[in-house]
């Protein structure tokens, strides 16, 4: 097939491919993967890891191939495509409801479809010298190629449906990876909770849905966004679409208070948890923001409702990730912060420079959890307190986690650096001091929260524990360096801007109406003032392990549990949601006993002929007399020795 493309393409290759057959290809690779591990290759987990990084592998080769048509041909006239059509059969207004399948190719799907992908292949890479056999490899690929699958088709979906449908698989693939050590009770609750919110959050969208199908009879992205502007939804109702799909996007990205799950994600082995919150579930909703924009431009309330709750995220995250003890969970509030960032980028009106913090996110994210895998799988804990002086055990951890740290923490000239940059420009030039005072304080905080995990793990002495040698420490090696060392490279360089045109990642992706985020030398000095000088003060605080003040020890308590939302879930699911399940479950049982007594007593009814044939009416006279004989004489007794008694 790539030869009669070849063949075809006498003008070069991107003037005749199609980007929407190439996005198809990515997003089918995966699942037929899975497809053939399961049928085939289940019992083999050389063979099954084999075909699951080379499939991942084509993949990547396929959103290179879209990303490099979108910037040869940004301005293409290929509509999308769409390669199934359900009808409903009916008559009237129903007839108007149609089912549409199909892939989205342009700027913003190729962006996040690299990010996809690309991790997902390092991911994969890195889990097979990880994931020991075991921990079930082959199940552990087969849920990291259903995770890709369903993510990537939510990058290339057309419409609202085909977004719901593939947010269930996301939500499926969630659970999966959450709870892949099942038998962890940490672990199954944390996928539990992660499952319930989800689902709560595609309901909302599915209600969203609904609502936008009823007044505008129309379910694809491209389709509506012509369509909010026209008159024919007032504001309120506008408004009222925005809040309902944000709160889908915010059950996935993880805003405040709907955040509860991706704490416990953590609780994913750490290639699972790498994907989840570099370019997987955590992304899902900013992206779902994004795509469905048009809807929130033209409600400007429904933009301040994504400034608001998106900087509450920002810095809540990043001040609950100062006083976490667990490694993972403090990386996971980081990116709870990171999350929110995107989300008031977009609120503000910067969306290329959103898009663009969304791809400088997910190498750094992905990186730092990978090594955090490497450091607990030698040290054996997830502690903080436990940890310390890996850097001369572990150098090339060090390195490469020193790296993670500085793209992640917004210093130059690292990834998250440019698009801070132009999310703080964008505020500037609306003027907004509580935007630029909230996005200066995420960098600087931010910059605090991962130096002080780098300082508390590898400076000064490793913790003595029993039964445990430092010196028998190793360095990460082998394929889980090379995936690691390969990642470290976009975190240098994801972020540099090319040549402003195609190659500007701010202005590759871009939204009608909507001015481009272009880079301000001001906002350029705050962010890089505001990152240095964050890590410079979390250098020198955590440089000597912090003694803990008594004084404050309920403050640091509070902050570390995250303000208790996470107990107050739990709360409410066992007081609330578990009486009222076993409440209904009575219901429904006597419910069911009700009715099918009804219908046994129907059926005895309607069925006389059955018994009364079987009688012969002497015998049933003759018992009716002998009764009424016997309770008369019964009675006649009774009431002789009632009147003696008496007498």
């Amino acid at each position: 097939m790539i030869l009669t493309l070849l063949a075809a393409a006498p003008k070069g290759p991107l003037d005749t491919w199609s980007p929407t057959l190439f996005a198809l290809l990515a997003l089918l690779l995966p699942l037929i993967a899975l497809i053939i591990i399961l049928a085939f290759t289940v019992d083999s987990r050389r063979v099954s890891a084999a075909i699951s990084i080379l499939f991942s592998l084509a993949a990547v080769a396929c959103a290179l191939i879209v990303v490099a048509i979108e910037i040869a041909h940004p301005l293409h006239l290929e509509r999308n495509a769409t390669f199934l059509q359900l009808f409903t059969g009916q008559s009237g207004a129903a007839s108007e409801f149609l089912l549409q399948w199909g892939v989205l190719a342009d700027p913003l799907a190729a962006v996040m479809l690299i990010a996809v992908t690309v991790t997902s292949l390092l991911v994969q890479v890195y889990a097979l010298a990880f994931i020991r056999r075991e921990d079930g490899p082959v199940r552990f690929f087969s849920v990291l190629l259903f995770a890709t699958f369903a993510m990537t088709g939510v990058t290339l979906s057309t419409s609202y449906f085909e977004m719901l449908l593939f947010f269930g698989l996301v939500t499926l693939s969630t659970y999966l990876m959450i709870g892949y050590w099942w038998q962890r009770e940490e672990a199954a609750a944390a996928a539990s909770r992660a499952f319930i919110i989800s689902v709560a959050g595609d309901l909302a969208l599915l209600g969203g849905i609904g609502y936008i199908f009823f007044r505008f009879s129309e379910l694809n992205f491209q389709t509506l966004a012509a369509q909010y502007t026209g008159g024919k939804v007032s504001a309120n109702g506008l408004f009222m679409m925005s809040v309902l799909v944000f709160l889908g996007a915010a059950a996935k990205s993880a805003q405040f208070p709907l955040h509860a799950w991706l704490p416990g994600s953590a609780q994913a082995p750490a290639p699972a948890a790498a994907l989840l919150h570099s370019a997987g579930a955590a992304l899902c909703g900013v992206y779902l923001v994004a795509r469905a924009y048009a809807l929130f431009h033209a409600s400007p309330r429904g933009l301040a409702l994504l400034a608001i709750v998106g900087g509450l995220t920002a810095v809540l995250g990043v001040l609950w990730a100062l006083f976490q003890e667990n490694l993972k969970r403090a990386i996971a509030f980081t990116t709870m912060s990171e999350l929110g960032l995107m989300v008031l980028a977009l609120g503000i009106g910067a969306y290329g420079a959103g898009i663009f913090e969304v791809f400088t996110h997910a190498w750094p994210k992905a990186l730092l959890f990978l090594a955090a895998g490497v450091i607990i799988r030698e040290l054996r804990t997830e502690r903080l307190s436990e940890m310390g002086g890996l850097w001369r055990r572990m150098p090339l951890t060090g390195w490469l986690m020193l790296i993670a740290v500085a793209a992640g923490a917004g210093i130059p000239p690292f990834s998250t650096f440019w698009s801070k940059d132009a999310i703080l420009s964008k505020a500037l030039a609306l003027d907004s001091p509580i935007a630029i005072i909230v996005i200066t304080a995420v960098t600087f905080l931010g910059a605090m929260a991962l130096v002080r995990i780098f300082r508390l793990a590898f400076s000064g002495e490793t913790a003595r524990r029993r039964r445990f040698d430092p010196e028998r420490i190793g360095d990460a090696g082998g394929r889980v360096a090379t995936a690691m060392v390969i990642l470290a490279i976009p975190c240098i360089v994801a972020g540099i801007r090319g040549f402003r045109g195609r190659t500007d990642p701010i202005a590759f992706v871009t939204f009608p109406g909507v001015a481009l985020s272009n880079s301000h030398f001001v906002a350029a000095g705050v962010i890089a003032a505001a990152g240095v000088l964050g890590a410079a003060i979390a250098w020198a605080v955590y440089a000597p392990r912090p003694r803990p003040i008594v004084a404050l020890e309920p403050v640091r308590r509070a902050m570390g549990e995250g303000l208790f939302v996470e107990r107050a879930y739990q709360f409410g699911a066992a007081q609330l949601l578990l009486p009222a399940s076993r409440a209904a479950g009575w219901i429904e049982r006597r419910v069911d006993a009700s009715i099918d007594l009804a219908a046994d007593s129907v059926a005895f009814a309607g069925q006389p002929r059955r018994w009364l044939s079987e009688i012969r009416v002497r015998q049933l006279l003759i018992g009716v007399f002998a009764a009424v004989l016997a309770l008369a004489t019964v009675s006649i007794l009774l009431a002789g020795c009632a009147i003696g008694r008496v007498g």
